[in-house]
């Protein structure tokens, strides 16, 4: 909506391996409450056991500027096209580059 109030332009990106850099605990107590609340309050970890994140390929993919116009009241359905948009833009970056990440080849992004 701010985008489209200010005329600013949008990059759908995506980032293939941020999710391995570091290990979380999968399990328990803490991971049951992270899950509920969308939001990692478990422990994590990376290389010898500590937060410093392993050396995994990380892939940035940036496509084009979507050209969203300069809208000063934009209406629900206005940010609703958009946003839709760019999802659309995500979903297509991600198919196309995850090749280049093997953790990723074989997996399909869903954006709720």
């Amino acid at each position: 909506k701010l985008a489209l109030r200010t005329g600013a332009d949008v990059l759908p990106v995506y980032f293939f391996g941020n999710t391995t850099v570091l290990s979380v605990l999968k399990t328990g107590p803490l991971a049951a409450l992270s899950r509920k609340m969308g939001v990692s309050i478990t422990f994590f970890w990376g290389r010898f056991c500590l937060p410093v994140p392993k050396p995994v390929k990380l892939v940035y993919a940036r496509g084009q500027p979507l050209g969203l116009p300069h809208i000063e009241e934009p209406t629900d359905t206005d940010v609703d096209e958009w946003h839709a948009k760019y999802c659309v833009a995500v979903k297509q970056l991600f198919d196309v580059y995850k090749c280049k990440n093997p953790d990723y080849a074989m997996k399909e992004l869903h954006i709720m």
